[in-house]
């Protein structure tokens, strides 16, 4: 039995233009990665590995008398990113379109757009494994472990900005401490302006020059069964995100399933590209 051929996005835009630019929309507004990570837009028919020169430190020399300076050698090195499709398949019955009150099928680009988004941040803090740890499966995370982290990315002749991304069970001790002082019961200070916002605005927001994320998709740490995640502190070049292109989408009309293939796709690859410029902070993550 023959099947209709494919309708591409690419061919068909006047018809599925809304439904891919609301799939785009979910994805780049719900991923967190693409906004704090360093981004490259790779162009099509290069490839599927992306190499990414990295300098090496140098150091200027102070000369007086006129002496001569020392030549420098300034070597590079070349991490790489391999895409890959992160994808989402979805098939609509006519009967479900034409039963269901809303729009179907903009629902699931929807839908299929904060999927992709999820799958492309769990990529990217996937990297966060290469930095240094400086917590432990039962540290809760503290202030005193992101200034600590901040410092040591300061160490390395880094400026910022730095992000932190945290786990919510994480987030949730920093948010006690950030809100609470130690004392009584009864009048409890707040720790700081952050820890009014906490209560406020349910968000985390700057802590030592450090933009505080929420994420569901770090890595989990389960030594010895131990309920904890790997945060980080970070600067953007630490970690790489690529992308070919923006989400394509592909349906085929089933006529003997009275059904449409939705398949969305982004082609995306993340990896390390400096180890040194982000700090892993592994912490307990039970409520």
């Amino acid at each position: 039995m023959s099947y209709p051929s494919n309708n591409n996005s690419s061919r068909n835009s006047e018809l599925f233009a809304n439904f891919v630019a609301q799939a785009q929309f979910a994805t780049y507004e719900n991923s967190i990665a693409r906004q704090i990570t360093t981004v490259f837009d790779v162009p099509m028919n290069q490839g599927k590995v992306v190499q990414i020169p990295l300098w090496a430190a140098i150091t200027a020399e102070l000369i007086t008398d006129e002496a001569a300076a020392t030549l420098k050698n300034t070597d590079t090195s070349a991490p790489t990113v391999t895409l890959a499709e992160h994808v989402v398949y979805n098939q609509v019955t006519d009967m479900l379109r034409d039963s269901a009150y809303g729009d179907v099928m903009a629902q699931l680009a929807d839908q299929s757009g904060r999927a992709i988004a999820q799958s492309v941040d769990q990529q990217a803090f996937a990297n966060i494994s290469d930095f240094t740890d400086i917590g432990s499966t039962t540290t809760d995370l503290t202030v005193n472990l992101i200034l600590q982290a901040a410092a040591t990315l300061r160490s390395q002749r880094l400026t910022g900005p730095f992000y932190a991304v945290v786990a919510p069970g994480s987030a949730f001790a920093l948010k006690k401490q950030l809100t609470y002082t130690a004392g009584t019961a009864d009048n409890i200070p707040m720790l700081s302006n952050v820890g009014e916002n906490v209560m406020g605005n349910f968000y985390v927001g700057t802590v030592g020059g450090v933009n505080i994320f929420e994420s569901t998709v770090l890595p989990a740490v389960t030594t010895g069964g131990a309920d904890a995640y790997a945060n980080a502190v970070f600067s953007p070049r630490a970690i790489a995100h690529a992308m070919r292109g923006g989400i394509d989408m592909n349906t085929l009309y089933l006529p003997q399933a009275r059904a449409t293939d939705m398949v969305l796709k982004a082609v995306a690859g993340a990896g390390t590209i400096n180890s040194a410029w982000g700090v892993r902070i592994t912490a307990n993550a039970a409520l």
